[in-house]
Formats: structure tokens, C-alpha cells, sequence
């Protein structure tokens, strides 16, 4: 399905859910495209390149934890606003692809947060307390004992 892409701009400021976060200048209708990252803006990084840095930190606080190292900035100095959404259980935005393509779930208002649910990043592994596996579900443990 072709989305309408929204013509809001996305801003940084002080966020009430934590530090600072994401903003529509705008309101977004449901449904449509918002553009929060730059497809170029991001690196991968090993786990092991990643634990052996000196900004081994930065990796895991920042970095989208997925199987086999960390989707980072390619320069933390100049990042996506993206980079800045902050965490809802209860998102506003969406993705078809779980990557950097995002849309409005509800009418969005001007002024409004945008968040995204970190749970949706990664199937394997917990972005909200980042670098954690996430354990397998009651069902996958009872497969894998047979």
C-alpha cells in the first residue's frame, strides 16, 4: 500500500517521557509516511567491533540491539532526529518495516511527542533495557525441550 507521505517536519525538544524526544510542527494523519531518519544515517556494528570500542558505551545505550551487533549513527555528532524517538507502549507511529519507514497509527496533533515502541525493533533481543536477550516465549521453550 502507497502512504501519503505527511509534509510535517519533525523538531527536538524537551520530552515528558524522557530527555528529549521527537515533535510534529504539524498534525499527521493516520496513516501517513513520516520521515524521522535518513536511511543513510546508520552504521552496523559487530558485537564484537562494538564491546571491543572505546565507545562500546555509546553502542549500547544508543544502538538498536539486533542479532549479531548494534544498528548505530554513522556519525553521532550528526544523526537523524529518528535517533531521538523515545519509547511508548503505546506509539503513535508504526512500521510495515520494522526499519526506518514509519506512519502515523492515529491523527497525530501539532506539538505532540511521536514515539515508537522499542519492543517492535528487534525480535530477539529487548531495546527497552538494551543488549538484553529476550527470553523465549512459554510456547518456543516447550518446542525446543522436545
Amino acid at each position: 500500500m502507497k502512504r501519503k507521505i505527511s509534509k510535517a517536519f519533525v523538531y527536538l525538544g524537551p520530552s515528558r517521557v524522557h530527555g528529549i524526544g521527537c515533535f510534529a510542527d504539524r498534525i499527521i494523519r493516520k496513516g501517513e509516511t513520516v520521515r524521522v531518519w535518513d536511511g543513510e544515517d546508520s552504521r552496523w556494528v559487530s558485537t564484537r567491533q562494538a564491546h571491543a570500542s572505546p565507545q562500546q558505551h555509546l553502542y549500547r545505550r544508543f544502538g538498536i540491539r539486533s542479532t549479531g551487533g548494534y544498528w548505530v549513527p554513522l556519525d553521532f555528532l550528526r544523526i537523524s532526529t529518528g535517533w531521538y524517538m523515545n519509547h511508548s507502549a503505546r506509539a503513535n507511529l508504526g512500521s510495515d518495516d520494522e526499519d526506518v519507514t514509519y506512519h502515523a497509527l492515529r491523527d497525530i496533533r501539532p506539538g505532540e511527542e511521536l514515539t515508537i515502541d522499542y519492543r517492535r525493533m528487534d525480535e530477539r533481543h529487548d531495546n527497552l533495557t538494551r543488549d538484553v536477550r529476550v527470553p523465549a516465549t512459554t510456547a518456543a521453550r516447550k518446542r525446543s525441550r522436545h
